[in-house]
């Protein structure tokens, strides 16, 4: 009696796969990757003046660090947008 393989995928990586696959997945993965590149490519215009201006007091600072993380986080999820 031959049994089937287990599956060596995590039970994380299944569910990526899953909702990869998903249809909605699909339909929102262009939209929010086309939205991160042209957010990634924007925000530094955002930021840029605060790093000439100077930090003033600690909000600033924060500001700045959240700007920031944000524009990685945009870079990352928009990397892909217009691949083939």
């Amino acid at each position: 009696m031959d049994e089937a393989p287990m599956s060596t995928m995590s039970p994380s990586t299944q569910v990526r796969e899953t909702l990869r696959d998903s249809r909605a997945a699909r339909l929102l993965r262009r939209p929010v990757e086309a939205f991160a590149f042209w957010t990634a490519i924007l925000l530094p215009f955002v930021y840029l003046p605060m790093l000439f201006g100077g930090f003033e007091n600690t909000t600033s600072l924060l500001l700045f660090a959240g700007l920031l993380l944000a524009n990685v986080v945009a870079l990352l999820v928009g990397h892909d947008h217009k691949r083939e």
